[in-house]
């Protein structure tokens, strides 16, 4: 992004970053955003008839010069990209970008005249009701982000930017997975599976699901089969004891075929 400096004019950057004060108070005055701090200066005074030289220096404090509408502009075309970047990250950081998705939105010309103007706002008010006395309210490095830190910026991230959804991965209910394991087990082995092969069981059907659902987050549109569960199940039965799956197989095999001869 291109600094500030860039900009030929303060009307061109105001331009840029849809950034327009409201010129008169309503006194005819600009806006006060806040004062610098005060001077000392040294003066001439005269002394009374007889007293003293007829002239004499004396130190006289002075009070700072007003921080206008102006003077913020002026300041702003003078940061550099790196300045410009910290007060961008220092209005963020007090929330004058508000919710956004992307840290790179305070970036965004639009975004950075509107948090600007707000806190140029409410510099103005805390200087006029005397909440901030100096330059401590002015949307400055100096003011009020003179101790913008890194940290600041990372708790503002965790407050402002918005959370990515997770995705939503729907699978069967537990409890009809753990009927479907009590069924498969007495169809092919004719018992019930033990804790350790109902866990099994169980993790394979749902990695399988949680895989599936995945892709299909991904896919574009499309067909997607469904999960397999009874094959995985029958194939997890299967392994789990060999002998007695085959032994079953082969009785059920036996008992069809009396079936279809007519025999008991």
């Amino acid at each position: 992004m291109a600094g500030l400096g860039d900009v030929d004019s303060i009307e061109g950057l105001m331009a840029q970053y849809a950034y327009t004060f409201n010129a008169q108070a309503a006194n005819g005055q600009l806006l006060i955003l806040g004062q610098g701090p005060p001077t000392t200066e040294t003066q001439l005074r005269e002394s009374a008839a007889g007293q003293g030289p007829p002239v004499f220096e004396v130190d006289v404090e002075v009070e700072g010069d007003n921080f206008t509408e102006t003077d913020l502009r002026e300041y702003i075309v003078g940061l550099d990209p790196t300045e410009l970047l910290t007060l961008q990250q220092g209005l963020f950081s007090e929330g004058y970008y508000g919710t956004i998705e992307n840290i790179s939105e305070i970036e965004d010309p639009i975004n950075t005249g509107r948090a600007l103007r707000q806190a140029a706002k409410d510099a103005a008010v805390a200087f006029e009701q005397g909440a901030a006395t100096g330059m401590e309210a002015a949307p400055t490095l100096e003011g009020r982000f003179a101790e913008f830190t890194i940290e600041d910026l990372d708790v503002a991230k965790d407050e402002f930017l918005q959370k990515e959804k997770q995705p939503v991965t729907r699978v069967m209910p537990s409890s009809a997975v753990d009927r479907m394991v009590e069924d498969t087990w007495k169809k092919l082995l004719g018992r019930k599976p033990t804790a350790e092969e109902r866990r099994a069981a169980f993790g394979a059907v749902r990695a399988a699901q949680v895989a599936a659902g995945e892709a299909m987050q991904q896919q574009e549109g499309g067909i997607v089969e469904s999960v397999d569960v009874t094959g995985i199940l029958e194939q997890k039965a299967g392994a789990a004891d060999p002998a007695r799956a085959d032994a079953m197989s082969l009785s059920s095999s036996a008992a069809t075929l009396k079936r279809v001869l007519g025999l008991r």
